[in-house]
């Protein structure tokens, strides 16, 4: 229990300062921009790179990070059937699935897994797979559905995640560690350098952006955020604990593991790449505060009934 309260304080207290920063407009006018676009280009891209590049890719495959890949995997492909169906469009879709699919499981999981696991370990597949899969993925179809860009030929949709720095990392990542290269530490120590930057920021970020974000979201996001929020809080779990349970037979301390790991809200990394690509922020942003707000009592219930 006391885990849980002091991972969420962790995070509370650097969200804070991001809030204070917004609100008193201490970075001026561009100061989320700015704060976005040195993410986006410099901290993202580190810190996947040496997560990935340092990891063995076959960690996703363990019994809790299948679970873990699986119902993420199934919560983003009802958000975007009922996306389609809807037609919300593909761009804020993409957002929507990215916020009932990626979880928070850097800023907010690694240290609630270090705190109440016992180990920071247990987040590793579903970090692997949000940064090497999901993020490339969802990055390519933003950037190839810009509608300030031109329509895509086959070359361009081809070369599209090649001009992502973020997909760059990923899949230079995925191809280091694929092929049991050794990276240096002098090569690896500046970019994990770098990458330390980049939890905070997106957290700074993501309080930033609290600053004037009324509770309720908009009424043209209020379908799709009220679906993405019972997707990821509610759904993702249950199905996470019916998959662990009768399933996959794990015991009580893995069953909890990967219904804790569901039960982590939505990643700021998505309200930054709706921020980036200017498209579903109030979809990601409110999704993301609520999702927040009831994962602390939804992981106490679990460590509560799972024990």
């Amino acid at each position: 229990m006391d885990g849980v309260l002091k991972g969420f304080f962790v995070v509370g207290v650097v969200m804070l300062v991001g809030y204070i920063l917004g609100r008193t407009n201490a970075l001026g006018p561009q100061g989320t921009k700015v704060l976005s676009s040195l993410t986006f280009l410099v901290g993202l891209p580190s810190l996947m790179f040496s997560m990935i590049a340092t990891r063995h890719i076959t960690e996703v495959l363990s019994e809790t990070g299948l679970i873990s890949v699986l119902t993420a995997t199934a919560m983003m492909a009802v958000f975007a059937v009922v996306g389609a169906l809807a037609r919300w469009g593909v761009r804020r879709t993409t957002i929507g699935a990215l916020a009932t699919g990626i979880v928070n499981s850097t800023n907010l999981g690694v240290p609630l897994s270090q705190y109440v696991m016992g180990s920071a370990t247990y987040v590793t597949p579903i970090m692997l797979f949000q940064l090497a899969v999901v993020t490339p993925v969802a990055l390519t179809i933003l950037d190839l559905t810009n509608p300030e860009g031109t329509k895509p030929s086959v070359r361009r949709i081809l070369a599209t995640p090649f001009r992502n720095p973020v997909t760059v990392a990923a899949i230079l990542g995925i191809v280091v560690s694929g092929a049991g290269i050794q990276i240096p530490e002098l090569v690896l120590d500046p970019l994990k350098l770098i990458a330390q930057v980049t939890v905070p920021l997106m957290l700074i970020i993501f309080g930033m952006s609290l600053h004037g974000l009324s509770p309720r979201a908009s009424s043209s996001e209020s379908a799709p955020t009220a679906l993405a929020v019972v997707l990821k809080s509610a759904i993702q779990p249950a199905l996470a604990w019916v998959l662990a349970r009768y399933v996959f037979h794990l015991d009580d301390f893995n069953t909890f593991v990967v219904t804790a790991c569901a039960i982590l809200p939505t990643g700021q990394n998505v309200v930054l790449y709706a921020v980036r690509y200017r498209v579903g922020q109030s979809l990601a942003q409110t999704t993301a505060v609520i999702t927040s707000a009831l994962a602390v009592p939804l992981l106490l219930g679990a460590a509560w009934l799972l024990n």
